[in-house]
């Protein structure tokens, strides 16, 4: 897991639902950097689309990922 997408992660922990630029802009990187992390998560099923559209949640799968790799990114 890259430290960009441990961002997304805690971003989106405990239970948040943003969208891509709340994201980008409350983890502090850039564009390109937070669209490649969301589609990794998502398609590694860490993190889900949520309604309304364009929004993202974190899964129970997600925040187990996210307490197992962020210590090392601590």
């Amino acid at each position: 897991m890259t430290p960009a997408e441990v961002a997304v992660l805690t971003t989106l922990h405990p239970d948040r639902v943003l969208t891509a630029p709340q994201i980008q802009q409350s983890a502090a990187l850039t564009s390109w950097r937070t669209r490649n992390a969301l589609s990794r998560l998502e398609s590694r099923g860490l993190i889900t689309p949520s309604r309304p559209r364009g929004r993202y949640r974190i899964t129970p799968r997600g925040r187990a990922a996210l307490v197992a790799k962020a210590r090392r990114f601590a």
